[in-house]
């Protein structure tokens, strides 16, 4: 990949070479043609020069277009981003940047960030549902409102 990259790079640097080099001999023989009474030699000049000038603008295009693919290719090339564990709540989930939170059994076990269902308040509490794994992740605790007191003795009942 990058002998080819080099071999664009170079091309692209040669080609630019030539150009510039029978940009400035045409502009030579135009001068000089400026001298002589042969018109259809100074027609035949001008138009080598605007075919010429025409040639440097694909070429400056091409080379544009080249740094694109290369800055993409590079792009590509990158690793990607590693999610990040972070706590929301009672529960850790998995952030890529400002993106998630995602499901972390399914990255855990195939590697897929797989966005969470907004939150929600379910029987346990607020949380959060994977429509892919199915399973719900609890940020808040909210169990049963009344809590069962202990049954200490005979007269407890009573209470």
């Amino acid at each position: 990949m990058i002998l080819s990259r080099m071999s664009v790079t170079s091309a692209t640097t040669i080609a630019a070479q030539i150009l510039s080099n029978t940009l400035a001999v045409l502009k030579t023989v135009r001068e000089q043609a400026k001298e002589s009474k042969d018109v259809t030699l100074k027609g035949h000049i001008s138009d080598l020069y605007d075919s010429v000038l025409s040639l440097k603008e694909a070429v400056m295009l091409v080379t544009e277009e080249n740094n694109e693919l290369r800055r993409r290719i590079a792009e590509l090339e990158k690793p990607p981003a590693k999610p990040v564990i972070k706590q929301v709540g009672l529960t850790h989930y998995y952030f890529l940047g400002d993106e998630g939170p995602f499901c972390q059994p399914c990255y855990s076990v195939n590697g897929k960030l797989v966005p969470l269902a907004p939150q929600n308040r379910y029987a346990g509490g607020l949380g959060r549902k994977c429509e892919v794994c199915n399973k719900v992740f609890f940020e808040t605790n909210e169990v049963g409102q009344t809590q069962i007191q202990p049954f200490g003795g005979p007269n407890d009942w009573m209470r």
